[in-house]
């Protein structure tokens, strides 16, 4: 899988990753929004050119939160199958 598309509002980042480019020909993909407010970001000045860095620091800390509340379903679902009846 790989990043298709990223949308960024003044509210919140939008990233989609599949495994083919073309929509029709996906078989996998995930979809998810992150409010800008939830995200951790760095406040330092850039050195160079600031765009693709910006962008990269935004997209990183959009999958660090999607990574974070994946990793606390994850917890959740394994406790709760582990929980002994």
């Amino acid at each position: 899988m790989k990043l298709i598309e990223t949308t960024i509002t003044g509210t919140s980042v939008r990233m989609r990753y599949a495994d083919h480019e073309d929509a029709a020909k996906a078989t996998q993909w995930v979809d998810f929004q992150v409010p800008i407010s939830e995200l951790h970001l760095p406040s330092e000045t850039a050195l160079g050119d600031p765009e693709p860095r910006s962008l990269a620091l935004v997209r990183l800390a959009a999958l660090r939160y999607a990574r974070d509340v994946i990793g606390s379903e994850t917890q959740r679902l394994s406790n709760l199958v582990n929980r002994s009846f």
